[in-house]
């Protein structure tokens, strides 16, 4: 199974939710599910942002290492579930590859069934890092719930 999470740059929200779904993935030992992320307005490769790495770092996660991408049709082609962080994240995709409309959720909507976004913690403090990091926290353990169940 592939994985995508999908924002806007690909420095804060769906990194985070990378590093937090595959460290769950990890100590659950779910070593066959593929995660990536990327994003839909990614002009130049940079980093994760300080305040997000700092966030993940604090919750033993380590993405110092990522750059951020832009989506392609591989991406989307490859993946089995993509969930962007907004409904608008969702909608881009779905214009420019409507033959995969049904692979395209936003995190909330996979996890919870309600269609709303994740904060956008970008150019905010710390504190705002961290609650981004707890509300993709608490959706990702449901979509890794959804997960168990359909491999039982």
């Amino acid at each position: 199974m592939n994985i995508l999470l999908v924002c806007t740059g690909n420095t804060c929200r769906s990194p985070m939710a990378k590093g937090l779904l595959e460290k769950l993935l990890d100590e659950e030992g779910y070593h066959s599910i593929n995660v990536d992320s990327a994003g839909i307005n990614v002009y130049v490769s940079t980093e994760a942002s300080e305040n997000a790495i700092q966030v993940m770092r604090d919750m033993d996660i380590d993405i110092s290492d990522h750059m951020s991408r832009q989506v392609t049709r591989e991406d989307i082609e490859e993946a089995d579930i993509i969930l962007g962080m907004t409904p608008s994240h969702r909608n881009v995709l779905i214009d420019l590859y409507p033959q995969y409309a049904d692979k395209f959720h936003t995190l909330k909507e996979y996890a919870f069934g309600i269609d709303e976004a994740i904060s956008d913690p970008f150019g905010e403090d710390i504190e705002a890092y961290a609650e981004c990091a707890t509300e993709i926290s608490e959706a990702i353990e449901a979509v890794f719930q959804k997960i168990k169940e359909d491999e039982v």
